[in-house]
């Protein structure tokens, strides 16, 4: 992991991220309004609900939260480390 990130809450660079990394939005299953948001990485946690864009992004946004990744201008390849961090 870098220690230069990259922050955002625009939907659509969040979007593009995910879909460049093969990720689906997805949760932890039964769970309420605070709903534990995932990004499922090439569709392979069994354990995680698939929702959609617009459900995803209803709690992000709720939730106050931002996505964290590596800076995408440093060399060195692509990164699928990621996080969902509060807003600042």
């Amino acid at each position: 992991m870098t220690t230069h990130t990259h922050l955002t809450t625009d939907h659509e660079e969040i979007r593009q991220w995910t879909q460049a990394h093969h990720g689906i939005p997805a949760r932890v299953p039964h769970t309420t309004a605070d709903d534990v948001l995932r990004i499922d990485l090439h569709g392979v946690d069994s354990g995680l609900e698939h929702i959609s864009w617009t459900e995803w992004f209803a709690a992000f946004d709720q939730q106050g939260l931002a996505l964290s990744y590596p800076d995408p201008h440093l060399q060195g390849g692509i990164s699928a480390w990621f996080e969902l961090v509060p807003r600042p």
